[in-house]
C-alpha cells in the first residue's frame, strides 16, 4: 500500500496510530517523501519545473525501486490528486485507489481556491496575513503552520495545540523550512492540468473520503470526484476538517482496509 501524501508535507504527517492500523490489518505499507519535501532533493522550479503527472511518474519510479508491480495507493490532499494522476497515467500499477480530502479540479489562480469551491474567509484571513508579516524566524515559521492546523482542523475533535505543535517543530527538524517546498508544490497544482473530464477514465476500484468540516477541498469536491469516477464509493466523515484527526483514523483505516480487500494483489 502506497501513501501519497499532500502539499508541502512530508512522508511522516501520515499518522504512525494509522499506519499501524492498515499493517495490522495485512497491509505493507509503504510512506515516502514527495519531490521537494521530507528528505528528497530540493529543486529550483524556475529552472526544473514540474507538474502533478511528474510527482505521479515518481511514485511510479518507487514502486520499480522496491520491486512492486501494483499496489494500493492511498493519497490525501494534493497526494490524492497524484493518485488520481497515477491512475490515469500508469493503471496497471494500481489495484485500488483511495483518495482522502481531494478533488479532481485545477487550482484557480485568481481565487487560491479550486474551481467550484470559494476561498473560507478565515484562510483567506491566514494568507493575508502570511503577506504582510512573512514569518522572519523559526518560531514564526511555526507558528504559522500552527494557526493554519487550528483552521483547518474540523470540530471532529478538540484542537491538541502541544501535540500539534510537536509535531510541526518535529518535520521543520527534519527537513527545516518548508515554504519552498509549499510555494513549489503550489506552482505545481497551478501548473497541472483539470482531471474533472479525465477521472471518468478511471478503472481501479475507488474509494473518496472525505470530511464533511473541510475548509481547505469543500466537502462538495470530494462529492464531485465521486461522482465523476464510475463505480466509486464515497464516505463522508462527519465534523472532519483537512487534517487526519485521531478519532477519526479507526474509521478511515477500517474503510481503506474494506476497500482494499476486495483485490487481491
Amino acid at each position: 500500500m502506497l501513501l501519497v501524501m499532500g502539499l508541502g508535507a512530508q512522508g511522516t504527517a501520515w499518522p504512525d496510530d494509522l499506519c499501524g492500523k492498515l499493517r495490522d490489518g495485512g497491509r505493507y505499507v509503504v510512506r515516502y517523501d514527495n519531490r521537494d519535501t521530507g528528505l528528497s532533493g530540493r529543486v529550483d522550479y524556475a529552472a526544473r519545473p514540474y507538474t502533478l503527472t511528474d510527482l505521479a511518474d515518481d511514485a511510479v519510479g518507487l514502486l520499480d525501486g522496491l520491486g512492486v508491480g501494483a499496489a494500493h495507493v492511498v493519497g490525501a490532499s494534493m497526494g490524492g490528486m497524484i493518485a488520481q494522476e497515477i491512475a490515469l497515467r500508469h493503471p496497471g500499477r494500481v489495484l485500488t485507489l483511495t483518495a482522502i480530502m481531494s478533488t479532481a479540479a485545477a487550482l484557480d489562480p485568481q481565487t487560491g481556491t479550486f474551481r467550484g469551491s470559494e476561498r473560507h474567509p478565515r484562510l483567506v484571513e491566514w494568507d493575508t496575513r502570511q503577506l504582510s508579516e512573512p514569518p522572519a524566524t523559526d518560531e514564526q515559521l511555526i507558528q504559522a503552520r500552527l494557526d493554519l492546523a487550528r483552521i483547518l482542523s474540523g470540530s471532529l475533535a478538540p484542537f491538541d495545540e502541544a501535540a500539534t505543535r510537536e509535531i510541526i517543530a518535529r518535520d521543520f527538524t527534519r527537513a527545516g523550512d518548508v515554504t519552498h517546498t509549499m510555494q513549489n508544490h503550489v506552482r505545481a497544482v497551478m501548473a497541472s492540468r483539470d482531471r474533472s473530464e479525465l477521472v471518468g477514465s478511471i478503472t481501479s476500484p475507488t474509494l473518496v473520503i472525505h470530511g464533511t468540516e473541510d475548509l481547505m477541498a469543500p466537502f462538495e469536491q470530494g462529492r464531485a470526484l465521486a461522482a465523476a469516477i464510475p463505480g466509486s464509493v464515497l464516505v463522508p466523515i462527519e465534523g472532519m476538517g483537512h487534517t487526519l484527526p485521531a478519532p477519526a483514523l479507526p474509521r478511515i483505516a477500517s474503510e481503506i482496509l474494506r476497500h482494499t480487500s476486495r483485490v487481491g494483489v
